[in-house]
């Protein structure tokens, strides 16, 4: 369930947070929320400034897109630096966090 809360970012993210019970799949659902919110707001502010910015936001959007996908299909469970930890609170994920962050 994880890998559908980034499927349509960031429906799919607050669809996926609130209804799913594994605490895992609710940190991919809020940070997909999150993430996907993001992103539009970058794309507009790049095309502001040039196409060639919008064009590197572009790549970089769908290089971390395909990222999250990829890791929460493997349980890698990547995360956006500065969030993570405090999207793992409150999803009720912390514990789990903390354990895989150990090894």
């Amino acid at each position: 369930m994880s890998v559908l809360a980034y499927l349509l970012s960031p429906v799919s993210g607050l669809v996926v947070f609130l209804v799913a019970r594994s605490p895992r799949a609710r940190f991919h659902g809020l940070q997909s929320v999150i993430v996907g919110t993001l992103w539009p707001l970058a794309l507009y502010l790049g095309a502001y400034i040039s196409p060639r910015v919008t064009q590197i936001v572009a790549a970089v959007v769908v290089a971390t897109w395909v990222a999250l996908v990829s890791g929460a299909a493997t349980g890698r469970d990547p995360h956006v630096p500065w969030l993570g930890r405090n999207l793992a609170r409150i999803a009720g994920y912390e514990r789990e966090w903390n354990s895989k962050s150990a090894r």
